[in-house]
């Protein structure tokens, strides 16, 4: 007897399902606070507008082989020869103290090549290279981080010369 009273008393407190109520706290004209309770349920709620949020923290970035006399990237590009550095250039619009950047170069494979940083001490550009002479053709990574945070990624071909 005593089984069977736990029993009905475990299926009534679990068996009973629970409903979701949001608590509406107005005040009536007298001035006391009442209680109107309203049932909600967002499963099914459509909604119509998208918030941004991702902050963008470059301005731009540029990767090539050739520089401008201040150390930038000059022109971009996307496929060059083995032997030739590849430069990646950042152009940050927040640099605050402490801020460190850096550029993971990698294979097609996610085999880290290199991986050089530099501490911006409020810089506002930086610029780092891959040497490609030891590289054999192939595709390429560059991942660009702002903290530890990517925020540009580019992949890149080494190709060989093409005999005439």
């Amino acid at each position: 007897m005593r089984k069977l009273v736990v029993v009905v008393a475990l299926l009534c407190t679990f068996g009973c399902p629970k409903k979701e109520t949001v608590v509406d706290r107005t005040v009536s004209k007298k001035g006391k606070a009442g209680e109107t309770i309203i049932p909600s349920d967002a499963r099914n709620t459509k909604i119509k507008e998208v918030l941004p949020m991702e902050i963008s923290v470059l301005e731009r970035s540029s990767i090539g082989t050739k520089l401008a006399p201040d150390g930038t990237v000059s022109e971009s590009g996307d496929v060059f020869a083995p032997g030739q550095p590849v430069y990646v250039t950042l152009w940050l619009k927040e640099s605050p103290v402490g801020l460190q950047t850096s550029v993971l170069f990698s294979d097609a494979k996610g085999k880290q090549l290199d991986w050089p940083r530099k501490v911006m001490n409020g810089e506002k550009t930086a610029t780092f290279k891959l040497d490609t002479t030891k590289l054999p053709p192939g595709d390429y990574r560059a991942q660009c981080y702002w903290g530890m945070n990517i925020e540009r990624e580019y992949t890149f071909k080494l190709e060989a010369k093409k005999k005439r």
